[in-house]
């Protein structure tokens, strides 16, 4: 939607997509009645699905127990997305060691997920300039306040696993003919150790892969389809080249991995933005200038899918969507929309830092199950196809010594780092709602109750409105506060009745209208633990970086 949309549009609520009827909304002190201005999604133009998925279900480093795939999937999660570390495969120039990963992915098909993969880490025999630096096997980019400038938690040595150098022979040809072209049966070149890992990566894992034929237990038929291509390339923790490095990078596993699979998907390295927020716009000018402009429209620009990571303040993944959408629409590119890692730590249940509420970029365990709801409602709206909750247990997020609480369950006893009672917080109810409710579910209209918008309305408006039409025809309405204040509002039902349910616990109530209308009380938001783009001072009023607590309300079938 175009700013200008916003603009005059003053219509009343569609309940149905013929039936129009008022909405009131009113927070102290004083009440008022508006018309709402809607942004509707309707027929063709509505995003298809979304499935939803977990960080680290398992990984090669830490293979998962039956038990912890049971959460994941009890949770709703169908996704699973972790690291194939390339440092952690080719551990001498041309020898592959696969076996870790092998029964990690194993385990992960076979219990019925779908894996997206991400290719990083260069060997340090391949590190070929750029800075030294070390990757982590868990972790995030938690950002923490440093004067107000959000920076990356260092890792500790026992947590680094590889190097984020550009690899050796990067822009040696992918051929041994000399070319990058590819043909039918064409040998990878040996010389670009990048192209040569992605191939035999993508060859062992795809359906019907190597692996299938090698690795005992393998499901038939299963196999990963979906390759991201190293993470958060825009932080230089983990990437050190330029754009150009990357929009080789991105080219050459691209061409590899479609030489191996024909139907792998490619995925842009999922983009964290605040440190260089115009990376994807340096990287698709790069690729502009290819030299084979044919073979790059060929290869839709070398990747299928825009993986955005959002943390912390829920409008953010409204925010970098929409961003996103706009650089690929400048290029005349529509891509597929993921948000792959997305979450709030929690400071007040272990390991967070309870003794310090105020802790930047963190919330408390209710807020924590308000972002999953509110980070998911806008990632839906803006077209997300897969979002994944940064993570399922805490394991040891940025290193144990930092105290990330960022899982929806305690970690087990024992464990690596923080061991606990693997008890859920309320985000894991959270989670579980809008697995429950919003997959296959249409955008019908977003709103916010205030006239007037700057900035894509991030500036005002107390309460945040969404309405989905689920494959069934019910209803689902989500609507919170933004400010420090409760707000009173009433709606239309479409329904004899509806059901609402708790975020925090999952329970639900039956509900039923007043002549018509239903009236709703919502708490105000509390967390300014994050700078926003309207509050970077974070000072306790104004918007909040995460909404109160959602209302939730399912009508109809």
């Amino acid at each position: 939607m175009c700013r200008g949309q916003w603009i005059g549009l003053f219509i009343l609520l569609m309940a149905s997509g013929s039936v129009v009827r008022p909405l009131v909304a009113q927070s102290p002190p004083s009440p008022f009645r508006v018309y709402l201005p809607l942004v509707a999604r309707q027929g063709p133009e509505a995003p298809p699905g979304v499935d939803f998925g977990l960080v680290f279900v398992t990984s090669a480093e830490w293979p998962a127990d039956v038990a912890r795939f049971e959460r994941a999937r009890q949770v709703g999660a169908r996704w699973d997305r972790w690291p194939l570390y390339w440092s952690g495969v080719e551990t001498s120039p041309g020898v592959y060691r696969w076996a870790h990963v092998d029964q990690a992915l194993r385990d992960a098909l076979a219990q019925g997920f779908e894996v997206s993969l991400i290719l990083m880490g260069t060997p340090g025999f391949y590190a070929a300039g750029g800075i030294p630096g070390q990757l982590p096997i868990g972790g995030s980019v938690l950002r923490q306040s440093n004067g107000g400038t959000p920076r990356r938690a260092p890792t500790p040595p026992s947590l680094a696993i590889a190097a984020a150098n550009p690899p050796a022979g990067l822009y040696a040809p992918i051929f041994t003919d000399g070319t990058d072209r590819p043909g039918p049966g064409k040998p990878i070149n040996p010389n670009n150790r990048w192209a040569a890992f992605v191939y035999q990566a993508v060859a062992r894992y795809r359906p019907g892969g190597l692996a299938s034929q090698q690795v005992a237990g393998w499901p038939s038929g299963r196999g990963v389809r979906a390759w991201e291509i190293w993470n958060e390339p825009d932080l230089t923790f983990f990437w050190s080249g330029t754009a150009t490095d990357y929009a080789r990078l991105l080219k050459v596993a691209a061409i590899a991995a479609r030489q191996a699979d024909p139907q792998a998907r490619i995925l842009f390295g999922g983009l964290a933005i605040f440190e260089k927020p115009n990376w994807l716009r340096e990287v698709l000018t790069a690729l502009q200038n290819d030299p084979a402009p044919d073979l790059r429209d060929a290869f839709s620009w070398y990747f299928d899918v825009l993986p955005i990571h959002s943390y912390s303040y829920a409008w953010q993944t409204f925010r970098y969507l929409n961003q996103a959408k706009g650089t690929l629409q400048s290029f005349g590119l529509v891509k597929e929309l993921w948000v792959n890692e997305s979450g709030l730590p929690v400071w007040d249940d272990y390991p967070g830092p309870t003794w310090d509420p105020d802790s930047g970029y963190r919330g408390t365990k209710e807020e924590q199950a308000a972002y999953v709801v509110q980070s998911a409602a806008y990632a839906i709206w803006l077209g997300a196809r897969v979002i994944f909750h940064f993570m399922l247990h805490d394991d040891c997020g940025n290193g144990p010594e930092h105290h990330d609480a960022f899982g929806l369950y305690r970690n087990t006893s024992p464990a690596p780092c923080h061991p606990s009672d693997a008890g859920a917080r309320p985000a894991a109810a959270a989670y579980r709602l809008v697995a429950a409710h919003l997959p296959g579910a249409a955008p019908l209209w977003r709103w916010r109750s205030t006239q007037g918008q700057t900035d894509w309305g991030a500036c005002t408006g107390q309460v945040e409105w969404f309405a989905f039409r689920r494959p069934d025809g019910a209803r689902v309405l989500l609507a919170w506060t933004r400010l420090n204040v409760p707000a009173t509002i009433t709606v239309t039902a479409v329904a004899s009745q509806g059901i609402v349910y708790d975020v925090r616990t999952g329970a639900a109530t039956t509900v039923r209208p007043t002549n018509g209308v239903y009236t709703f009380s919502l708490p105000p938001a509390t967390n300014y633990n994050t700078p926003t783009l309207c509050n970077p001072t974070r000072q306790k009023q104004g918007e909040a970086a995460v909404g109160g607590i959602p209302l939730f309300l399912v009508e109809g079938p």
